[in-house]
């Protein structure tokens, strides 16, 4: 059975206190947590500040799966100095993964170069970098969220060239479908111990806009996306990504998150 958890983006204005204990009781097995100077966390937090959120998670019965950096933007530079403070950086969201029992630390694709050259620079930095990982045990997450790498194509491309079983893919259905993929034939596309995570919000699109809504309201096709993964025995992480940090007419998480869950479990049969 998948393992589900929620965003942190879905408690805007909410402690990271709370949204241990909401979460738990709404019924997630656990959460993503934000690793962002505006976040719930960062890497500057102390050891002990550490140690109590995994003791009040743990108290809860809440573990912290993907630990959500911003990193990856970067990864692409020519700068050899950038390159160094970059993967610096990484091993010190790393660190704070290892501190907090994580499973994976996120990363993106996104760059402002997106030509051959760039995409090599990416793989040398994922090749260093997940070797770090290796080091505490820490998988690599690359989000399809745009960028150097969205589609099934280009996933297999890094994971083929980077040639580490710590670097993984987490599968953003609502990102392939907004970038033009169809999310059920990129996923099968890729082959499924290869992906951590699968993400799942829905959008609407709104004065030729994408807008986040409820899951179920709007035109994401994402059942056909849990049905696959269903008959392929998928047992690893679904994530809730309700986004009302960027969408605040979203229901309340007290509100939108149990329906949301619910309605995962429901297609998921379980």
């Amino acid at each position: 059975m998948p393992k589900f958890s929620v965003y942190r983006l879905g408690f805007p204005g909410y402690s990271i206190e709370d949204v241990i204990k909401i979460s738990s009781e709404i019924g997630f097995d656990g959460i993503d947590i934000r690793v962002r100077e505006d976040g719930h966390i960062y890497i500057d937090s102390d050891r002990k500040y550490r140690r109590k959120l995994l003791e009040l998670a743990s108290s809860y019965d809440i573990d912290f799966y993907g630990i959500y950096s911003y990193l990856g933007q970067n990864f692409t530079t020519i700068d050899m100095e950038e390159r160094d403070r970059v993967i610096e950086l990484v091993e010190k969201h790393l660190d704070l993964a290892v501190d907090l029992n994580g499973i994976y630390l996120r990363i993106f694709s996104e760059s402002s170069d997106l030509s051959e050259k760039a995409f090599k620079r990416y793989v040398e930095v994922c090749k260093t970098i997940c070797r770090l990982a290796e080091d505490r045990n820490i998988f690599i997450g690359v989000e399809t969220h745009g960028g150097l790498v969205w589609n099934s194509m280009q996933c297999n491309r890094l994971l083929r060239e980077v040639d580490s079983p710590y670097l993984k893919i987490v599968y953003d259905v609502a990102n392939i479908y907004r970038n033009g993929g169809d999310p059920l034939k990129e996923i099968k596309n890729i082959e499924m111990e290869n992906i951590i995570a699968v993400q799942f919000h829905d959008l609407k699109k709104i004065n030729n806009k994408y807008t986040t809504v409820l899951l179920g309201k709007g035109i994401v096709p994402f059942k056909n996306v849990i049905e696959y993964l269903r008959k392929k025995g998928y047992e690893k992480y679904v994530v809730d990504e309700y986004e009302r940090w960027w969408n605040p007419k979203l229901p309340d998480p007290k509100i939108g998150l149990p329906y949301e869950l619910n309605l995962l479990k429901t297609y998921f049969k379980v």
